[in-house]
């Protein structure tokens, strides 16, 4: 049964750079980022959330033919709180049901995140303003929001 890995952070904390290196760890494993298909369909003159709800519905697809497909996926998105969590699987519920979820959990402070995010440029670079807010909203994620969370790894 493919597994969806879900992570759960602010802006920052390092969701990507955990991927990249589980990603080297486990080679049949596939990732998707809400960051890149939005910027795939944001023009750079287009506000930052101008096609949410397309890329979040390209997002949850990719995702879900993914785990048809049999592969465990990371879904690498900020996922803050459970409404954000169950959005996801709820989206991907209705047409694919049958994987276990693993929640990846960052619980570090809004200082980190801010250092991290200055060394990104362009869109990718997020206002310390909404980093702080990020941190102040995160809810970590727990085993019992879904019967198919397995885990929940904390970072």
């Amino acid at each position: 049964m493919p597994i969806l890995y879900i992570m759960c952070g602010p802006s920052g904390c390092g969701k990507t750079t955990w991927a990249m290196k589980f990603m080297k760890e486990h080679e049949d494993i596939r990732y998707v980022s809400r960051d890149e298909i939005r910027f795939e369909l944001v023009d750079p003159n287009e506000s930052y959330f101008s096609r949410e709800k397309e890329v979040f519905r390209r997002f949850a697809n990719t995702i879900r033919q993914t785990l048809v497909d049999g592969f465990d996926v990371i879904a690498d998105a900020t996922h803050l709180n459970e409404f954000s969590r169950r959005k996801l699987t709820q989206a991907i519920d209705m047409y694919f049901k049958d994987y276990e979820i693993v929640y990846v959990s960052f619980n570090v402070s809004a200082d980190t995140c801010i250092e991290h995010n200055a060394n990104r440029v362009g869109r990718a670079n997020v206002p310390e303003t909404v980093i702080r807010n990020m941190c102040r909203d995160f809810r970590a994620p727990s085993i019992e929001e879904d019967e198919r969370a397995k885990e929940v790894i904390e970072v």
